[in-house]
């Protein structure tokens, strides 16, 4: 890593939280030496892993792209430890991004990311496009800009019309002392995504329109494990709404959020009545609950009314996510 602040590109920190990452961790990291960005340190916290990723971390250790590792004495939850593994990153860190340790990059990921950050100081969120397990997949954003205003960004991801990867953005270093923690304990599995809103309140949206990521879905996702069964994304999309829609959608949003939350509560009526999928109505009844927003009869009834006005063609239906 050179020395010579002033010639120097800026640091980029790519931190890796790894839990029994064995399976796929080493092509991670390989992926990360494979950078042709020259000025980048690969920071990986061990969270207490029982499986061989200590020895493949170890393995690492030594290469052209040095490492800062560590280990938590006792596992943590998710959100706990990727917060932990942030505050491993160098001050000297110009940008950093989360990379899981089952996804990889590709070589050119992190030169391509800082050119396009570096164009625009106001650029406080860059992403690209992907593939998922082999495929790519179109994020919507228009394709003759890679640069968009924080409002037009914002709007866009709730109104499905550009797409954000939960695991693939990165964010200047001094986003780390906008929030703390960085990623919030209280949005369920969309953490990360939040963290990206927060910062788009802030600032522009740089986007790649290039694959220059892969995300490999499987069995041991969180995804899998616990949002797809239990639906958790309806109610972290309510939250994030909140959080950060209002300012791009100023008088409408309590319109949008209205339309939002009919969607949502129909779908809590087919989760209990159709699906016989009482586990989740009960989760997020109190979920719900928890924010002040849980259902009544009269609200089931609107959003029963509501959907026989959509078929009708009187009211304009919710978006394709989440459903």
């Amino acid at each position: 890593m050179s020395t010579d602040a002033k010639t120097a590109p800026p640091l980029v920190a790519v931190v890796t939280p790894v839990y029994n990452g064995a399976e796929f961790l080493a092509e991670t990291m390989e992926s990360v030496q494979a950078q042709t960005y020259p000025n980048i340190v690969h920071v990986v916290l061990d969270n207490a892993s029982t499986d061989a990723t200590p020895d493949i971390i170890a393995s690492f250790q030594g290469k052209r792209v040095p490492l800062i590792v560590g280990r938590n004495a006792e596992l943590l939850p998710m959100d706990e430890n990727w917060n932990a593994a942030l505050k491993l990153i160098p001050p000297e860190a110009a940008y950093f991004r989360i990379l899981c340790a089952d996804d990889s990059l590709f070589p050119e990921t992190t030169e391509r990311m800082v050119a396009l950050a570096e164009s625009d100081p106001q650029i406080s969120v860059v992403s690209t496009a992907l593939l998922r397990n082999g495929e790519a997949e179109d994020f919507l954003w228009p394709r003759n800009r890679n640069v968009f205003d924080s409002d037009e960004a914002i709007r866009r991801f709730f109104t499905i019309q550009g797409g954000l990867e939960a695991r693939q953005f990165m964010v200047r270093r001094e986003a780390l002392e906008s929030a703390t923690p960085f990623f919030d304990l209280n949005v369920g599995h969309s953490s990360d995504i939040d963290a990206a809103l927060r910062m788009l309140t802030k600032g522009k949206l740089g986007f790649l329109h290039e694959p220059l990521f892969k995300v490999r879905e499987h069995d041991g996702n969180a995804t899998f494990v616990e949002m797809r069964p239990l639906k958790i994304q309806f109610n972290d999309w309510l939250i994030m709404m909140r959080r950060h829609a209002r300012q791009a959608f100023g008088d409408e949003y309590e319109h949008f959020e209205r339309r939002y939350r009919r969607h949502y509560f129909r779908r809590l009526l087919r989760w209990r009545l159709v699906e016989k999928n009482a586990r989740a109505y009960a989760l997020h009844m109190e979920l719900l609950e928890k924010i002040d927003s849980k259902p009544g009869f009269m609200d089931f009834a609107d959003a029963a009314l509501d959907l026989a006005l959509e078929k009708l063609g009187l009211r304009t239906g919710w978006y394709p996510y989440p459903n």
